[in-house]
């Protein structure tokens, strides 16, 4: 966030939320080169929007539409597009939030008469090793930490500002991998072995991992009360997803430096829950084997995760909201609709998607937050 006038955080949080019954926002975009250096600013974009999904190969994309007759000096293969949201304060100033770096992966361009235009398709950094392939056999020794061996990982694709919360996990043996393996896939697999979320890319381009923390246990990031607070608009609705939901979860992992297999099961049994073995009668079993994983300890987490978020997945929301910047990855929600729901509740948000203009409404996707 960009504050220069140094509001407070509730002056913020009441300009955004309407306290004074309207506010005023706008746009800029900011034109970066590959090394995230500021070239200028764009004034050709008519028109864009960003959108968020935290269960997608890369996570936050963009598609902008651009005058070229007001916008030429573009390097589409290297050049990048950082837009900023504009909160106008009722003193006059302003206060602003970058909204990502975004890289070109699919521009098109369309000609009519004299109007030129271009429809570019962008993703976040994730593009770089989701495109990148080992060239030769990458060997990592056993031994290793596991964030090192993913930043030595990242580091070769090109990628340096990298931030992966710190672990005491090592590999317990050697790690080679293929030519022709997507780093992307090799990253996301050492950090599901100690249960980390995968990768992804925050609003300043900066790579980031962290342990995965069951959504019960998360800080809330967001309130929104249909009741009484403008901001949160109808319609609001309600999935639910039950027809194979799994209630029993098993995985089955060779912990190769004991030379033998760790096995982690886990059952909703319990009686609140519609899809559980006492609510339906009946097991519906979701097994897997996996390859590796850094402990027993570990291997437990990640089932309770997988389950977790299969029984979240029951019960769905989507809703609408004024365009908020604050939203990022896998932020956490308090809701209180009671067209739909007689008491608040707290979810876990999936997905997002935020058309670039003042009045434009923000469409979120989000899942009930279960105990297990």
């Amino acid at each position: 966030m960009n504050n220069p006038q140094n509001y407070s955080q509730d002056a913020i949080d009441g300009q955004l939320r309407f306290a004074k019954g309207s506010r005023k926002v706008s746009f800029r975009y900011e034109l970066l080169n590959k090394h995230d250096i500021w070239i200028g600013d764009l004034d050709g974009i008519t028109q864009g929007t960003i959108s968020y999904g935290e269960f997608r190969v890369i996570k936050r994309s963009a598609t902008f539409k651009l005058d070229e007759h007001l916008q030429k000096e573009i390097n589409f293969l290297t050049d990048q597009i950082r837009p900023w949201l504009i909160l106008h304060m009722p003193q006059g100033g302003t206060v602003e939030w970058p909204l990502g770096i975004f890289m070109s992966d699919s521009p098109s361009r369309e000609a009519k008469g004299n109007i030129h235009t271009r429809d570019i398709g962008m993703c976040d950094k994730t593009l770089i090793i989701e495109q990148d392939k080992f060239t030769r056999r990458f060997h990592i020794e056993a031994g290793t930490n596991y964030v090192t061996a993913i930043t030595r990982i990242l580091n070769t694709a090109g990628i340096t500002k990298i931030n992966i919360a710190e672990t005491g996990h090592t590999l317990l043996t050697d790690r080679e991998y293929k030519v022709g393996k997507k780093k992307h896939l090799a990253c996301n697999e050492l950090l599901s072995e100690i249960n980390f979320n995968s990768l992804w890319v925050d609003v300043n381009g900066i790579m980031r991992s962290e342990p995965y923390v069951r959504p019960s246990n998360r800080e809330i990031t967001h309130f929104y009360d249909a009741a009484k607070d403008s901001i949160a608009i109808l319609p609001i609705t309600e999935k639910l997803d039950i027809a194979n939901r799994p209630n029993v979860f098993t995985r089955i992992a060779i912990n190769l430096e004991q030379d033998k297999e760790l096995v982690s099961t886990l059952v909703n049994d319990r009686p609140e829950s519609v899809i559980s073995t006492v609510n339906r009668g009946r097991r519906i079993v979701d097994f897997y084997e996996i390859d590796e994983v850094a402990s027993q300890e570990a291997l437990d987490a990640l089932v309770e995760r997988i389950a977790i978020e299969s029984t979240s997945a029951f019960t769905q929301f989507t809703f609408g909201t004024a365009l908020m910047p604050t939203h990022g990855n896998a932020d956490t929600l308090w809701c209180n609709f009671p067209d739909l729901r007689r008491d608040p509740f707290k979810c876990h948000e999936t997905g997002w998607e935020m058309p670039l203009k003042s009045d434009g409404l923000m469409k979120h996707e989000a899942r009930m937050v279960v105990q297990l």
